[in-house]
């Protein structure tokens, strides 16, 4: 009995003193498909993005299904100086946007216990070059800026899920009798298949009231991802219209596009010094 008491005593002690790991790839990308994950870069890499929407898949074979339409594009540049800092720009051809982004990670989910979840802050301003003369008069009304807080759980090998609220200040409203900040929940989700195929989706609800825009649009995309080395490829099908995030948010036009990403990782340390890291 004595024995079995100092096992006892021993097992609790040592777990009590069990060290606690980082819970790896809750999403395996830093982009989900239209918006960010709680993931930054590892320090010292670099993340080269291309983002490719087609025209209106329901227009089907006559304009083969959005395709012959051509594509809008957007180019991302990211860097990470540190495990839980990012920072980024950005152009998108449709509407002519420049973004700059900060991403910094709070916490990260621990296990086998520990912090239940990851928490990530990104903050971005959003610059057009596009000329409305009855809109953007000055230059301080070409800005947007849009805050997120992302919360995330790995909840398995397999399944992880995120909630997050998003808010975006418009220097100039869509209108007069419009405000200029608004709020969504976003939402999203990641089952993985197989070792390098995964399935995702995602979507972003109004915190205010739909009659105030009578004819917005719920954004919402959904597709499968391929890990192939050092590239994520993800094609999709989404409802939001742009591909900025400032303006998949509002969308205000019944359409449906295929559309794909494709990101590459890569850092000129030697590998060595990437493991130190």
């Amino acid at each position: 009995m004595r024995i079995l008491f100092l096992w006892s005593i021993g097992v609790i002690t040592l777990r009590g003193q069990e060290e606690q790991y980082p819970v790896l790839a809750t999403f395996k990308g830093t982009r989900l498909y239209n918006f960010h994950t709680t993931e930054t870069l590892a320090p010292h890499h670099f993340e080269f993005r291309v983002a490719h929407r087609f025209g209106d898949l329901t227009q089907g074979y006559e304009n083969f299904f959005g395709i012959d339409a051509g594509a809008t594009v957007r180019l991302s540049f990211g860097y990470s100086f540190f495990r839980w800092a990012e920072f980024g720009v950005e152009r998108t051809g449709a509407g002519k946007w420049w973004n700059g982004y900060f991403k910094g990670r709070l916490l990260r989910q621990t296990e086998p216990k520990g912090i239940p979840f990851s928490l990530t802050v990104i903050s971005m301003a959003f610059l057009t070059e596009r000329k409305d003369p009855l809109r953007y008069r000055r230059w301080d009304d070409r800005w947007e800026y849009l805050h997120q807080l992302l919360l995330a759980r790995k909840f398995s090998r397999r399944f992880s899920l995120m909630i997050g609220g998003m808010l975006l200040h418009q220097n100039v409203a869509l209108a007069t009798e419009l405000p200029n900040t608004w709020g969504w929940i976003m939402g999203g989700a990641r089952f993985k298949i197989a070792a390098r195929f995964t399935i995702f989706g995602e979507g972003a609800f109004p915190l205010w009231q739909p009659s105030l825009l009578p004819d917005y649009r719920f954004p919402w995309s959904a597709g499968i991802e391929v890990e192939t080395g050092g590239h994520v490829f993800q094609i999709g099908i989404t409802s939001a219209d742009g591909l900025s995030e400032n303006q998949v948010l509002f969308t205000r036009r019944p359409l449906l596009r295929l559309g794909f990403n494709i990101s590459r990782i890569f850092s000129f340390q030697m590998p060595e010094q990437d493991e130190a890291s």
